[in-house]
């Protein structure tokens, strides 16, 4: 694809795009030359030039009582565009926790195997915002507690919050004297109100459930289902009953 084309995508069009190549081929030139050489009246190239300036892409100089324009570096291009990429992810886990699937049918995956587990694992680290999770005690004795020590090691390089409810036990006691370093909020409810093989943990519009004990698990991806389980969730961490 020609350089014109490619530089129109970038909101250059109506001759912006032509004379932003003008002025990186010709080098500092006045209007007339800059004009002349995209082929258009000299007033129309004025007004271009200052939206071009704007966008700190040409810059305007004085040489003999002359107004001389001059390209600046195409890296400008490049960098404009990732400083919105980059504005674009820090609202990212925002726009994903407010996205609707209202309407459309819930996609669902399934995962076997302890390698399929880790896959779940990194899915829940793509969504930067919090999680919550009903867990269990399999989680913290999958394969010898490599995968919680784990996963819990990559969330909180990640800088990922949680808040997590497990039964009353001797792990979930432990866990939670690490809460502070390990990004945490943990609750526990009496086992005979509460407990379970499976985890289920919520983020964004997406909800994992996992069976460490037969290692296999799901996602499901779906507003939907996992509105009515953040509700569940906080009704419960809310209650009088789950134990600090």
């Amino acid at each position: 694809m020609e350089a014109k084309k490619i530089l129109e995508q970038f909101n250059l069009k109506d001759k912006k795009a032509e004379i932003y190549l003008a002025c990186l081929e010709l080098g500092p030139a006045t209007a007339t030359q800059i004009a002349k050489r995209v082929g258009i009246a000299r007033s129309s190239f004025y007004e271009i030039a200052e939206y071009l300036i704007n966008r700190g892409l040409l810059v305007q100089s004085k040489k003999e009582k002359k107004r001389i324009f001059s390209a600046l570096n195409p890296e400008l291009l490049k960098a404009e565009q990732q400083e919105k990429l980059n504005k674009l992810e820090e609202i990212l886990p925002q726009l994903k926790s407010i996205y609707k699937t209202t309407g459309a049918k819930p996609k669902i995956y399934f995962y076997e195997g302890l390698e399929g587990i880790n896959k779940i694992h990194k899915d829940t680290l793509k969504y930067k915002g919090e999680q919550i999770s009903f867990s269990t005690e399999q989680f913290l004795a999958a394969k010898e507690k490599q995968f919680s020590r784990e996963y819990i090691k990559n969330r909180v390089k990640n800088k990922i919050k949680a808040r997590v409810i497990g039964p009353v036990s001797n792990d979930f006691i432990n866990i939670k004297k690490k809460d502070n370093r390990e990004l945490r909020q943990t609750k526990m409810i009496p086992k005979d109100l509460y407990d379970s093989n499976v985890e289920f943990l919520i983020y964004g519009n997406k909800v994992a459930i996992i069976n460490y004990k037969e290692n296999f698990g799901f996602i499901i991806e779906s507003s939907d289902v996992a509105n009515p389980l953040k509700m569940v969730f906080e009704l419960i961490w809310r209650g009088g009953f789950v134990l600090e």
